[in-house]
């Protein structure tokens, strides 16, 4: 009899996986700034008035530190092998998720809405590991979308009562009834085979930082997952 993969193991295929999905975005990203600098430079040899160069190298500028900062983001993401928890705040760690995110959304036609409430929302986790979860929920809700075309996906963080929360919702067609009970085993799969064992791994990762994670169903139509943590003291 096989035995059942570790949290540790688990969690590594995971962090495999999500660096896969984050290096394809990445690549067409990198080329789409690398397209805008080299077009700038063509134009601005061709010698055009002071107002066009001002813009052109403005474009430039702005497209270089783009396509670098994607890059430090993807190598520290797959390179990060420390352990130790640090204070961070889940709303940077949410945008650091939707931003890694954002050539994808934008190419399935996808909104994206974030909001903070709240006050504070810090909370004790390693950074790569609490990116790790957002990330996780972020392309579970856009997978669910993929099929529709098009939507919208809400990242919202709040503080409150000790706790720190945040909420990925998606208007896609939600969790089929015969798939909940289990949601977040790493065994489970559904018939797109596209949740994988991402959801599996949130819910690990979040109760070693003492954190939930749970599934309500979002009306009319979609998906709302929560990660609930300890506010560091």
């Amino acid at each position: 009899m096989s035995k059942a993969p570790n949290a540790d193991w688990l969690e590594r295929a995971n962090r495999l996986a999500l660096t896969s999905a984050l290096l394809s975005t990445t690549v067409h990203e990198v080329n789409n700034a690398l397209q805008v600098i080299s077009g700038s430079a063509e134009m601005l040899n061709a010698s055009p008035p002071a107002d066009v160069t001002g813009r052109r190298t403005d474009a430039i500028g702005a497209h270089a530190r783009r396509a670098s900062a994607l890059l430090a983001e993807l190598s520290a993401f797959a390179r990060d092998e420390s352990t130790a928890p640090m204070v961070l705040d889940l709303a940077q760690i949410g945008q650091r998720a939707l931003s890694l995110r954002q050539y994808s959304l934008a190419k399935l036609k996808i909104e994206s809405v974030f909001e903070t409430a709240g006050d504070p929302r810090t909370v004790v986790s390693h950074q790569r590991m609490l990116l790790q979860i957002v990330l996780n929920l972020v392309l579970n809700a856009e997978q669910a979308l993929t099929k529709k075309g098009f939507g919208r996906i809400g990242l919202s963080v709040r503080g409150e009562s000790g706790r720190v929360t945040l909420d990925v919702d998606d208007d896609g067609p939600g969790v089929a009834t015969d798939v909940l009970p289990r949601l977040f085993t790493p065994s489970m799969c559904a018939t797109d085979g596209r949740l994988g064992i991402g959801l599996a791994v949130a819910k690990q990762l979040a109760e070693r930082y003492g954190g939930t994670i749970e599934h309500q169903p979002r009306l009319p139509a979609g998906a709302r997952f929560t990660v609930s943590l300890p506010v560091s003291q």
